[in-house]
């Protein structure tokens, strides 16, 4: 049905001030006089009976509680702890390289084998400190048996005192020697498996002279970093392998939220290569720096991936879990209307009337919106009908209803 009855509040003072001109034109000097810019209206009448025909209803402001999710948009990546970058222990060349990216390795498998003189310098040291241990030994053998003689001379008396206290020093002397030959002989060991191998008395150092480079868990080899024959130093990387059956999401946040986010809630993890699938994951860490470019907080979650579809540097959309709860003003969402670049209400100012308002709006969830500023509770909106407001409002002021 029409709005035929539906007048505009600022009506009146249109025609009041066109009277106002035509009763002044008798006594004003004959020049043209620029044209009068009418108001802005703000308001519509109209009466209950009119609203109801036109199915116009309202609702109030209202209070509510909100623990909506949190969207935040992110890039999987290795998750560090279970992310190798090996790299060379000595001076060398890469003798073996034997894995290529995307192969499956398991705990301790030798990826690559380097050759290096550090090694046969070690064997050196180490069966060096093997013939020093052996020389010592006997040394204190002979010093013990000699203080033995010694003991049962000066008990016969056919050897003086001193000469006895002189054999024990000898086996004191013996002693320690042996304690030093040992301990090069730990520290020999000790240097060998730094470099992956294990140290024996009978091993053969031609068939043990290269170093290996073993995986530390089982994984996936995402990169190879070198080749055969390739010179290398302490430090140069390698291989690296990662642990994918579990993988972190870089996500960020506005500044503004970091307040409603709680680290150990679950999140919904999504990506664009698996339409309605979501992944399971836990928010971790909230970072404690925020981007000066961007205003944004990095966020890491944790996600389980035993069956590998989540790949490192997929996008993914992540939905946090239900924030703190916090108490918001909301109209229903057919209250709200866009006008002249501007979100806007209609709010019941009297019997008959209805006041455009100005407004700041939030989310929607559930089909209400969150009024930021603008409103406060209890003010009256329009809801059904509000559109019909809206296109009267924007009707000229010279349109006959």
């Amino acid at each position: 049905m029409r709005l035929s009855r539906l007048t505009f509040q600022a009506a009146g003072a249109v025609v009041a001030a066109a009277l106002l001109a035509a009763a002044c034109g008798s006594n004003a000097p004959q020049e043209a006089a620029p044209a009068a810019t009418p108001e802005a209206r703000t308001g519509v009448q109209v009466s209950d009976a009119d609203a109801k025909a036109a199915g116009i209803e309202t609702a109030p402001a209202r209070m509510v509680e909100r623990t909506e999710p949190l969207q935040a948009s992110g890039v999987v990546t290795f998750d560090e702890r279970r992310t190798a970058r090996l790299g060379s222990l000595v001076e060398g060349v890469v003798d073996e390289l034997r894995v290529q990216p995307g192969d499956q390795v398991t705990r301790g498998a030798v990826v690559a084998m380097l050759h290096s003189h550090v090694i046969h310098d070690a064997w050196a040291d180490y069966f060096k400190a093997q013939a020093e241990r052996r020389r010592a030994d006997t040394e204190l053998a002979y010093a013990r048996t000699a203080e033995s003689r010694a003991a049962q001379l000066v008990a016969d008396k056919a050897l003086s005192p001193q000469e006895l206290e002189r054999s024990r020093a000898d086996v004191n002397a013996a002693t320690q020697a042996v304690a030093a030959a040992l301990a090069e002989i730990t520290r020999g060991e000790q240097e060998l498996e730094h470099y992956g191998i294990k140290a024996r008395p009978d091993a053969n150092p031609r068939d043990e002279g290269e170093v290996p480079v073993v995986a530390p868990f089982a994984g996936t080899v995402i990169e190879r970093l070198s080749t055969e024959g390739a010179p290398v130093t302490p430090g140069t990387p390698l291989v690296v392998i990662s642990d994918l059956s579990r993988v972190w999401v870089s996500a960020e946040i506005d500044e503004t939220l970091v307040g409603r986010v709680v680290t150990g809630r679950d999140v919904s993890i999504s990506v664009p290569a698996y339409p309605g699938v979501s992944f399971a994951g836990r928010l971790t860490t909230v970072g404690d720096v925020v981007n000066p470019t961007t205003r944004r907080v990095t966020l890491r979650i944790e996600a389980d991936n035993a069956d590998r579809r989540l790949k490192p540097q997929m996008y993914v959309t992540a939905m946090l879990g239900a924030s703190t709860p916090r108490r918001v003003l909301v109209v229903p969402s057919r209250a709200v209307q866009a006008m002249e670049g501007e979100t806007v209400v209609f709010v019941r100012t009297g019997a008959d009337q209805y006041t455009r308002r100005s407004v700041t709006a939030g989310p929607e969830i559930d089909g209400e919106v969150e009024i930021v500023s603008g409103l406060k509770e209890g003010d009256v909106v329009a809801t059904a009908g509000a559109f019909l407001l809206k296109s009267q409002l924007l009707k000229p002021a010279t349109e006959e209803p």
